[in-house]
């Protein structure tokens, strides 16, 4: 070596001593002040920083190692979270020491856990594996995670996990995870809320999640989607139940003065047999008041049962029968009509509130054809084509 080189390494090592002598004075001031423990602890902290970011060699670095796990077995908690947080920011911190600090008790562990870059994939699996829920919950809050690590994570089913991994943005989801995570939705909307909104979780998976949450969930979905198809499906999962309900009633109502009568089901259906059974009719009855007409040429056309036509149209907000009208392509003036003229079912007011009017050819225009002729054949069977 020569004469530059020893230089330097005398001056190398000058300056890892006078850091070490920093390091003890720093511990010694801590030790004995009782005062002003913060400000002791902070100079104490920075005495650690300096003595990692310095250039030691690979013998220098595991005596400070040695020393610090010496300090910190010794330390109480506000000085071990102190060092915590310092040596979390450091990528030169010795292993061996990030992972007496991480596998402390969470408050001491939670820094190293969630910023340290020191650990590796096969660190944070270990720890996974040998830990409980706060650790899985700190590590799901880390930046650029590998996939394994994430798996791993999704693995411990753990609803909180949950919770932090998918909001946490800086990492990937793998399509094991959203698979996991997904049935974990179905069951908790905490999960659901920040899932439904990542870009790897799929459409179709989007939609069973939403037929399983609750209403602000379903309101949430509603609004960050666009998709048409979606919309529709959406926006109509109410009225799949609807329909289910109105055939579990059936009967309840059949003496209600709208019921169509044997009579009026032989004539309607007379009509429908001659082939001049369609809209126009069904409207021009209904038009004369004649709503019984009006619903047995509705189920005769539709091939809903007449009850659940009937049931629909006494709703106060119709969606039942928006659907089905929708499921046959009709038009939202035709449907107006249809609501205007069949009021008095509803209401024994004179007037159409103008709100509630709004509010139903709202809902009607939502709808598409497409995704309501699925749930009429679905809801009753009738295979429409």
């Amino acid at each position: 070596m020569n004469s530059h080189g020893l230089d330097q390494e005398k001056k190398n090592n000058k300056d890892f001593s006078a850091l070490l002598v920093h390091l003890y004075d720093s511990k010694k001031l801590y030790d004995l002040v009782n005062d002003d423990k913060p400000m002791a602890r902070a100079e104490l902290a920075r005495a650690v920083t300096d003595l990692f970011s310095a250039k030691i060699t690979p013998k220098e670095q595991e005596m400070v190692t040695d020393i610090m796990i010496s300090m910190i077995r010794q330390a109480e908690t506000e000085l071990k979270q102190a060092l915590a947080e310092k040596l979390a920011k450091l990528d030169t911190v010795p292993l061996r020491l990030v992972l007496h600090l991480a596998n402390d008790s969470i408050d001491i562990a939670a820094p190293v856990l969630r910023d340290s870059a020191v650990l590796s994939d096969l660190d944070l699996l270990y720890i996974i594996k040998a830990h409980g829920a706060p650790y899985w919950r700190t590590i799901a809050g880390r930046p650029d995670m590998r996939p394994e690590v994430v798996d791993a994570l999704a693995d411990t089913k753990d609803v909180e996990t949950a919770v932090v991994l998918t909001r946490n943005e800086r990492v990937a989801l793998t399509g094991y995870a959203v698979t996991i995570l997904g049935e974990m939705a179905k069951q908790h909307d905490v999960v659901a809320r920040p899932l439904v909104a990542r870009p790897e979780v799929p459409k179709t998976l989007v939609k069973e999640i939403y037929r399983h949450v609750g209403q602000e969930v379903k309101a949430y979905i509603m609004s960050i989607i666009e998709e048409d198809d979606f919309m529709a499906e959406a926006v109509t999962e109410k009225t799949i139940v609807a329909f289910e309900e109105s055939t579990e009633a059936k009967g309840q109502d059949s003496c209600s003065e709208f019921m169509p009568t044997e009579r009026t089901m032989q004539r309607v259906r007379a009509k429908a047999e001659a082939g001049i059974l369609n809209w126009n009719v069904m409207l021009d009855s209904l038009s004369k008041g004649d709503i019984r007409s009006f619903i047995a040429g509705f189920s005769l056309y539709t091939g809903i049962p007449v009850q659940k036509v009937h049931d629909f149209m006494r709703q106060p907000c119709p969606k039942g029968l928006a659907i089905a009208c929708r499921a046959f392509y009709m038009q939202k003036g035709d449907f107006s009509r249809i609501y205007l003229l069949s009021h008095r079912m509803r209401s024994r007011d004179r007037f159409v509130n103008q709100q509630d009017l709004m509010d139903i050819l709202s809902y009607f225009e939502k709808v598409k054809p497409e995704s309501a002729r699925k749930i009429v054949s679905k809801s009753t069977q009738v295979q429409l084509i």
